[in-house]
């Protein structure tokens, strides 16, 4: 997931606790416009946490293909 994603989704309350009633529609425009004026080592912050989720993912795919092949092969 990217940044951004990650981002959005950690904030997407907040958001919305801020804009009482806010479409579905104008939450993403709004959420665009905080992350865009977002400052550079706060979007470094979610980089890394983008990162490291990226990470443990193939992590969790070697283990989960290597744990396949093994019980296939019984």
């Amino acid at each position: 997931m990217s940044a951004y994603m990650l981002w959005l989704n950690a904030s997407r309350e907040k958001i919305k606790s801020d804009h009482p009633g806010i479409s579905i529609t104008d939450l993403s425009k709004k959420a665009g416009e905080i992350w865009k004026g977002m400052s550079k080592e706060k979007k470094e912050e979610w980089d890394r946490k983008a990162e490291d989720a990226r990470r443990e993912y193939e992590k969790a795919m070697k283990e989960y293909e290597g744990g396949r092949g093994e019980s296939s092969k019984r």
